[in-house]
């Protein structure tokens, strides 16, 4: 009887997850706002733009990944926003990323303009209100 009660659980509030993951967010949102101040010129820096893109979105999903998510119904919330961010992004951004560069190889402006428009049209409204339910606000925004 004397042990009922202690111990707890170590798992983050919705709150501190949410502070967690939005620290993230912003130093990956600027990351890539960084990359994205100047417009590449030439094919190999278009190529290489890509290449920093796809490699700041990989950081950052798994830097949330490695977040410990909050236990119950937050902990639920949590994982099917990242669930979602991992969807969109294997499925939408790195295929469109993978496009740009083999059209940026190929020096064939057309395929390049459509890679770019998959990237500016990627709705990524399920996704922040996955986030906004997860507890994070700088990820929904």
């Amino acid at each position: 009887m004397l042990a009922a009660g202690c111990g707890g659980s170590s798992a983050p509030s919705r709150a501190d997850y949410g502070r967690d993951v939005d620290r993230i967010c912003a130093t990956t949102d600027e990351r890539v706002r960084a990359i994205q101040r100047d417009t590449p010129s030439t094919t190999p820096e278009l190529v290489s733009v890509a290449d920093q893109l796809g490699r700041v979105v990989d950081d950052g999903v798994t830097r949330l990944e490695a977040v410990q998510r909050p236990d119950g119904d937050d902990g639920m919330k949590a994982r099917r926003w990242l669930d979602e961010l991992h969807r969109q992004v294997d499925q939408i951004v790195k295929p469109a990323l993978a496009d740009l560069k083999d059209a940026a190889g190929r020096n064939d402006t057309a395929a390049i303009r459509r890679a770019i428009g998959s990237l500016q049209r990627l709705d990524d409204g399920r996704v922040r209100q996955l986030a906004r339910a997860a507890g994070a606000r700088i990820c929904a925004s």
